[in-house]
């Protein structure tokens, strides 16, 4: 999330979340140091687990990741490969990464251990200038990588049925199977395509899943949804859209 401020009908300089991802808290203690001597750096959140990282950039926003390359559980690539909608500053001991790094255009820098603030400033001068230049209203991915147990998984959203609140979970229901995630609705939610709809507190549904609808209900499956008023409006139109 990347707010803006203005003063005077001028827009200043824009504050930045911020994600560390490092398996050493000493650099994950440093990165924060630095980055609280950047007034545009507001909200950091510091992880030592790769899995945990994944968590965090499903359920947040970040407008800006320190990404260590060599983690425990999961490496930096992997989490690349998910395809974060942040720019990514690499922190890394492998200085060969350096040419490998220009096959993800979201990494702005990389920062070889150890790190000084005169070359964590300039990195973060080029994630600021990247920030600054990419689209304002990124286009949503199709797929969504979630936490089912101990393991991360792909999902296919055109194939998702509905989601389903369930307490600190969300049931991920498809035609043939579900699947269960530590998330919440109200995190899930910005990240889905036009094609989902929030229909009830504890429901959004696949657009194009729908089979009937009724009078505060729907039915997807022949599972019963249920459509609050508050929500209902919305729903039409948006049906409306797609015929």
């Amino acid at each position: 999330m990347i707010i803006l401020l203005y003063e005077n009908g001028n827009l200043l300089d824009k504050i930045m979340k911020c994600l560390i991802v490092d398996d050493d808290p000493l650099i994950c203690d440093l990165l924060e140091h630095f980055c609280s001597k950047i007034n545009e750096i507001e909200g950091v959140t510091t992880t030592v687990s790769g899995f945990e990282s994944i968590n965090l950039i499903n359920n947040s926003s970040f407008d800006l990741i320190f990404l260590d390359y060599n983690l425990p559980d999961i490496t930096g690539r992997d989490i690349l490969d998910l395809n974060p909608n942040s720019a990514v500053i690499m922190i890394t001991s492998n200085k060969d990464f350096a040419i490998d790094s220009y096959n993800y255009p979201k990494i702005v820098d990389y920062l070889v251990k150890p790190i000084d603030f005169p070359r964590f400033y300039r990195g973060f001068l080029r994630a600021k200038e990247f920030i600054s230049t990419s689209q304002k209203s990124p286009v949503k991915e199709n797929r969504l990588f979630i936490k089912e147990g101990g393991k991360l998984v792909k999902i296919k959203l055109k194939e998702v049925a509905y989601f389903k609140s369930e307490a600190n979970y969300i049931s991920i229901v498809f035609k043939d199977k579900k699947i269960l995630t530590l998330m919440a609705l109200k995190d899930l939610e910005p990240k889905l395509p036009d094609f989902f709809q929030r229909v009830h507190r504890s429901y959004i549904i696949n657009l194009n899943m729908i089979d009937v609808i009724h009078t505060g209900a729907l039915e997807i499956n022949k599972d019963h949804v249920p459509v609050s008023q508050r929500y209902g409006p919305e729903l039409l139109r948006k049906i409306q859209l797609l015929n």
